[in-house]
């Protein structure tokens, strides 16, 4: 049955223009341009308008989620149901999924959603049914629909029986979050907590997964249709392995439609709908052809609001192109095999396409390593371009995605003025990941960057279109095979400056991906505040060398949505995110009043109220900031003091360092001389660039088949993947042993025990710098955890950073952290004067010299402690865990939480028995003899089925003495054996256990 809508599609990334009159072209440092697609959530640029396909269906599908219970266990999903709403050129997606929990314990449970391009969450309830894990009547679970477009509170009134004693997630500052979770879950109740863990993947874990029970988890998520030609398409990918799924379509009344796979619709209370149900197809389309500039309004508690799509006609211009261009190829794992295929396709075309402009290029791979095709340019001839076709069929696609080190190896190649053109979903998985740092890096290369939209799941729209901004380049939107001709060109058109913008009626006016130079197609997402004038107009100031005009583009009438409110309420709250800190406590309140789920604010879920007012999460007045503070006009004030010092590593620093003081589990309170010493140190000391890896292994006929088999699936075990890391460290460098892990990190972004496991396994490998960009994206996520910090120290000291190595060692010494970490002071002070020692000891580090004189005498009068024969300590990656170090003696006694003294003098720090560690064994005058050392694995997370646990080991001999000897060492904890062997010491030589 065919129906009508109204829609057309959304731009880029997200951006604030100032007011009703936006002027947001003065604080870019270069003209840069948004050409992003429409991919859910995208919007932006078409370069072809006649009709076509989408991409086909990708390996990492959207909608698709699991809920795991260990590193390989996992629950069965019984069901989805799918009830989605479009208004305009947006759509509110509500899906209920049934997991059931076959196993006779109760676990805690991570689930993990992989969304559409640029989806937005705003719900997420959890809760128990009253069947059975292996019932048969699932049936029975179906929730209604009518087709609305439905609020929190409607959607938890319209499941009331739907399950027993539900949870709705309440918005709550993202730290607030994580603290409260950790707490809770430790007293083995019942919360629950999802979290932005990188671009389209959210992770919530869910506690209690009840034994031999059936379990509803309920997400809502608002997200932008795509545009194919002149046409708008709701696509849903549905999971493979959902064994029963319903998807119902509404529209509203008077929308023409059609269906892949053609099904009737049909009418009520001005909505129609769409009902699939039992499809073979994976794939549900709904496409509609747009009349008009479509605009959504709404109202509530914070006002009135606005949002809507425009695509303004400019006149198109050739510009100047350089003769170079240098391709960055994404061959991570995140691009294999269906990203990779286009961007060949791409690649391919823009050479072929451009022969006449572009008479030489060259290549540079990457995904943590970096190599390029030619050691120099090459000619753009159709036989260099076949060389290069069959040279990247033969490589592996596999790693991270670390894009700093990639514009870093670009500007090693000095080819400035290159024009680069970067084929990623630009989702920064490794090394450097803040986008002001990233841009600074690129502008380096005095390159413009133009980059591609796919539509597909798993694309950070966001960073790509703030770096091509910033280099003065654009994204341009290629969902479908039919628009790479075009596409292919798109980046030699002159762009118009934009030097304002305005709506009459509006004000607080934004424009999604904050451009500030358009191009000939592109199209706009705006949103703002207040009641337009009838038949109001978007008017965009343009100028193009001199050439000054004002271009109109009539709005369609409105449609009254809730949907409006939200879609400037995720605008807004990108915008003031991009200012970090700056404007922390105002993002946090546009996050909470808008449900936006993101770097300022988790969904979280707690058992009762008196477990919310245990933490102190309250309501707050967050309708009345976000009706005094206009987003527009905060970004603007901000961003004139900010400008210069974004992506600075100090100012970051500085910043994470005041959030911890007002941190209620962290608490610091640094000393003035620490204050004094960081005011002094300049910027370059904060720096720590990551590099390349240097691998050898990239042709995937070097890997073993079932390594293969499972990146290409996405499929990755964690036992496989580290058994392949230590035959590429035997046969290979460590450097491809680390890449082997790295595609752990890209498969599993945001998941902080694994980002710490691999961090170990990198500093094992001689890696600091990348195993300290882990250590800080968890100190990130996690800034309440006090041995991040220690182990970036460690980090940094080994690789000769001595002042940030000092700058870190302070927070665990100046912070009043939870009883539960034990000794942490006592433990990072005799590591942290060992350094000093160091320091004072070699020539270098003037600037900090003096500083670490006088702390080391003041800490040495805490150690009491000159020398000693022997001293061992370790830490673990898993919170919730229970390890222990036991240490015997030649005597045969036993050191360990039991009997923490010796006879012979060996002392143990306080036992802990919560997670992390640190515990460390002190001998200070050893009697000659074996020393066996061991951990005990008493207690993983109870709550898991399976946890990886990994323990980092540092062992001194001679510790204080100028022969002191270093081992280091990562021992992974197997499930099941409780007593590890990490090292066997012959007094002063040491035979690491295998």
């Amino acid at each position: 049955m065919a129906t009508r809508l109204i829609a057309t599609v959304c731009l880029s990334s997200l951006i604030a223009c100032g007011g009703g009159r936006s002027k947001s072209a003065m604080y870019a440092p270069s003209p840069a341009a948004e050409m992003s697609a429409a991919g859910p959530g995208g919007g932006g640029n078409k370069i072809a308008n006649e009709p076509g396909e989408t991409w086909k269906r990708s390996t990492i599908v959207a909608n698709s989620s699991r809920v795991m219970v260990g590193d390989r266990e996992q629950l069965t999903l019984r069901s989805m149901q799918t009830n989605v709403a479009v208004d305009g050129y947006r759509a509110r997606v509500v899906i209920d999924y049934l997991y059931a929990n076959d196993h006779d314990s109760q676990y805690e449970g991570t689930f993990q959603l992989r969304l559409p391009e640029e989806a937005s969450p705003f719900f997420f309830a959890f809760g128990e049914t009253e069947y059975a894990a292996r019932d048969a009547q699932v049936a029975k679970l179906t929730i209604a629909t009518d087709g609305e477009v439905r609020e929190p509170r409607q959607i938890m009134a319209q499941r009331a029986t739907a399950w027993q004693h539900p949870k709705e997630a309440r918005m709550v500052p993202r730290e607030t979050a994580q603290i409260a979770y950790d707490q809770t879950v430790r007293r083995r109740v019942d919360p629950a907590i999802m979290e932005w863990a990188g671009a389209g993947v959210f992770s919530a874990r869910v506690f209690p997964l009840a034994a031999r029970k059936l379990h509803r988890i309920v997400i809502g998520y608002d997200v932008d249709l795509v545009r194919i030609g002149n046409d708008l398409e709701y696509r849903f990918d549905l999971p493979a392995d959902v064994p029963a799924s319903i998807v119902d379509v509404s529209l509203p009344d008077g929308t023409v439609a059609q269906s892949t796979p053609r099904v009737d619709g049909r009418s009520a209370s001005g909505r129609q709908w769409l009902h699939f149900e039992g499809t073979k197809d994976r794939t549900i389309a709904v496409r509609t052809t747009p009349r008009g500039a479509p605009l959504l309004v709404g109202t509530d508690p914070a006002g009135t609001f606005f949002a809507g799509q425009a695509a303004p006609v400019l006149p198109a211009t050739k510009g100047a192109t350089s003769d170079t261009g240098v391709f960055l190829v994404d061959t991570s794992l995140s691009s294999n095999p269906d990203r990779f295929n286009i961007w060949l396709k791409l690649m391919r075309g823009v050479l072929d396409g451009n022969r006449d402009t572009m008479s030489k290029f060259n290549v540079l791979f990457f995904s943590v390593d970096a190599h390029a095709f030619k050691a120099a340019p090459v000619a753009n001839t159709p036989q260099n371009v076949d060389e290069l076709m069959t040279f990247a069929n033969t490589l592996a696609l596999e790693g991270a995605t670390d894009l700093g080190a990639a514009f870093g190896a670009v500007s090693a190649l000095s080819l400035s003025n290159a024009d680069l053109f970067l084929l990623s979903d630009g989702a920064a998985t490794w090394g450097e990941s803040n986008l002001h740092a990233l841009g600074r890096t690129l502008r380096a290369t005095r390159s413009s960057l133009f980059a591609y939209q796919t539509g597909l799941a798993g694309t950070d729209l966001a960073a790509l279109s703030h770096l091509a901004r910033e280099s003065g380049g654009a994204v341009f939107s290629v969902t479908g095979e039919s628009e790479i001709a075009k596409a292919t060109t798109a980046h030699r058109a002159r762009p118009w400056q934009l030097m304002e913008a305005r709506i009459a009626g509006g004000s607080d006016l934004m424009i999604a991906g904050r451009p500030t130079s358009l191009f000939p197609g592109q199209t706009l997402t705006f949103v703002g505040r207040g009641a337009l004038a009838p038949g109001a107009q978007l008017e965009l100031v343009v100028n193009q060398n001199g050439n000054q005009q004002t271009i109109h583009t009539k709005l369609a009438e409105p449609i009254a949505t809730p949907l409006a409110t939200r879609a400037y309420g995720q605008v807004a709250t990108a915008r003031l995110e991009e200012l970090e800190d700056a404007s922390g406590s105002i993002a946090k309140a546009y996050a909470t009043h808008f449900r936006v789920t993101g770097r300022s604010s988790s969904l979280l879920m707690l058992d009762s109220e008196a477990d919310y007012q245990r933490f102190n999460i309250k309501p707050d007045d967050d309708a009345y900031v976000v009706k005094s503070v206009a987003a527009a006009a905060e970004f603007d004030s901000q961003m004139k003091k900010l400008f210069d010092t974004l992506g600075s590593p100090k100012e970051a620093f500085l910043a994470h360092l005041a959030k911890l003081e007002k941190h209620p589990s962290a608490r610091l309170q640094p000393a003035a001389s620490y204050r004094a010493l960081l005011s002094q140190l300049p910027v370059e000391a904060f720096a720590v660039p990551t590099v390349p890896l240097r691998t050898t292994l990239r042709d995937k006929r070097q890997m073993p088949a079932p390594v293969l088999a499972m990146l290409a699936k996405h499929e990755l075990d964690y036992d496989a993947m580290s058994a392949d890391a230590d035959a590429r460290r035997a046969r290979a460098t460590p450097q491809d042993a680390l890449k082997s892990l790295s595609s752990l990190v890209e498969q599993n972004p945001g998941d902080a025990v694994l980002a710490r496991d691999v961090g170990f396994s990198a500093m094992d490998l001689g890696l600091r710098a990348q195993a300290y960009h882990l250590f800080r994206r968890v100190a990130e996520a996690r800034p309440h955890e006090p041995q991040t910090y220690r182990a970036m120290a460690q980090a940094l000291a080994a690789m000769g950073k001595h002042e940030l190595a000092i700058a870190y060692y302070e927070i665990p010494l100046a912070g009043t952290w939870e009883p539960r970490f034990g000794d942490l002071r006592t433990i990072v002070v005799l590591d942290y004067v060992r350094f000093l020692r160091g320091v004072i000891a070699k020539p270098g580090a003037d600037n900090v010299r003096g500083y670490a004189q006088s702390r080391l005498a003041t800490l040495s009068q805490e150690v009491k402690m000159d020398r000693a024969d022997v001293v061992v300590s370790i830490t673990w990656n898993t919170d919730a865990t229970d390890v222990d170090l036991h240490v015997i003696e030649p005597s045969g006694e036993e050191c360990f939480y039991q009997h923490r003294r010796t006879r012979s003098g060996g002392e143990l720090t306080q036992d802990v028995t919560q997670g992390y560690g640190p515990e460390m064994y002190v001998l200070r005058k050893a009697p000659v003899g074996n020393y066996n050392v061991f951990a005990h694995y008493f207690a993983s997370d109870r709550n898991r089925a399976s946890a990886r646990t990994k323990v980092y080991v540092t062992m001194f001999e001679n510790w204080g003495m100028p022969d002191e000897r270093v081992t280091e060492r990562v021992i992974a904890l197997e499930t099941g054996k409780q007593k590890h062997a990490i090292a066997q010491l012959a007094r002063r030589a040491a035979t690491i256990a295998k």
